[in-house]
């Protein structure tokens, strides 16, 4: 009987585990021809509740560009917007030589941020949650070109 149960316990664990990364495979999906590490899922538990998921993934494209990207749900990101104005700006003087700008990537809003040491990012908001690209060599057309790429595989 003990060894029933604990083959029972082991076979719901690992179908929930299988679960849980296939969820994940769902916003962070396979692309055709792209390499892919494994998704990460963190479930986003407070004292308050639930709040979404955060899911990270690393991409290769197939010209061998590297992306990291991250997924967020939930109630963290769903006051995030790029405002009604379109901006293109640095940060200053006293910065240490970023640009930002708003543009549209597969029909969503998105933020880019370049900067000279650290890469690009570019966050994407999409109705269900927000989609960030990382990298530190990518161009802003490689950036853009592969959060479509991500978008448009979502199931």
């Amino acid at each position: 009987m003990k060894k029933f149960t604990y083959r029972a316990i082991m076979l719901a664990m690992t179908l929930f585990l299988l679960q849980s990364a296939a969820a994940a495979q769902t916003k962070l999906p396979d692309i055709q021809g792209w390499s892919a590490g494994e998704a990460r899922e963190t479930k986003l538990e407070t004292v308050s509740g639930y709040q979404g998921t955060w899911i990270e993934r690393d991409y290769r494209t197939v010209s061998g560009v590297p992306f990291h990207a991250v997924w967020i749900d939930g109630s963290g990101p769903k006051g995030w917007t790029t405002g009604k104005k379109a901006i293109m700006a640095n940060d200053g003087a006293i910065g240490s030589g970023a640009q930002y700008k708003t543009l549209s990537a597969a029909g969503y809003e998105a933020i880019l941020e370049t900067h000279p040491i650290t890469g690009l990012a570019l966050s994407v908001r999409m109705k269900e949650g927000v989609l960030t690209l990382e990298s530190l060599i990518a161009s802003e057309e490689e950036a853009i070109a592969a959060a479509e790429a991500i978008i448009n595989n979502i199931k």
